[in-house]
């Protein structure tokens, strides 16, 4: 499985990791 991580829980940040998870990644999302 492919990981990816997302920098950031705003609208974009949410966004992004909302379309990897479809494209089959595992996500790990931080908010500073």
């Amino acid at each position: 499985m492919k990981r990816a991580h997302v920098i950031g829980a705003g609208l974009a940040g949410l966004s992004s990791a909302l379309q990897l998870l479809d494209r089959g990644y595992q996500i790990s999302l931080y908010e500073a």
